[in-house]
């Protein structure tokens, strides 16, 4: 739901810097340049603010099971190793060796993933998960 929100207030902050930018550009025969200076500058501001995502920075983080999340990433990055390590093997470039290290670390990631599975992050640290391998 905060995600939806947080679109939303993008869309509509890049829609009114654009729509005063627009109107500063309409209106410069009966503004001073004093003024439309200003505007013109809140207009961009407003219009990158909604571009940059910007309400991320100020609504907060709905994930619950960061650790979860952290891990999943860490499972996808040895897919593409283990994708690596079978390419390379199959085509006789490099022997066994480095597609069952890539394995291993998947099936370590796994217990990780099933010891954090349900810890969510505002409880603390999981105090008995194994730690969790990454690429060197």
């Amino acid at each position: 739901m905060a995600r939806k929100h947080r679109r939303i207030i993008d869309i509509t902050l890049t829609g009114l810097g654009i729509g005063l930018i627009f109107t500063v550009v309409l209106l410069s025969g009966s503004l001073t340049l004093q003024v439309q200076m200003p505007l013109a500058v809140l207009g961009v501001l407003l219009m990158e603010a909604g571009v940059w995502g910007m309400s991320n920075k100020f609504l907060p983080n709905e994930r619950r099971f960061s650790g979860l999340r952290e891990e999943g990433d860490r499972m996808l990055d040895l897919m593409r190793e283990l994708c690596s390590a079978a390419v390379a093997r199959d085509r006789g470039g490099e022997d066994d060796q480095r597609f069952q290290a890539a394995r291993e670390k998947m099936h370590t990631s796994v217990e990780s993933m099933a010891a954090i599975a349900s810890h969510d992050s505002e409880s603390g640290p999981v105090p008995s998960a194994p730690p969790s391998t990454q690429n060197p």
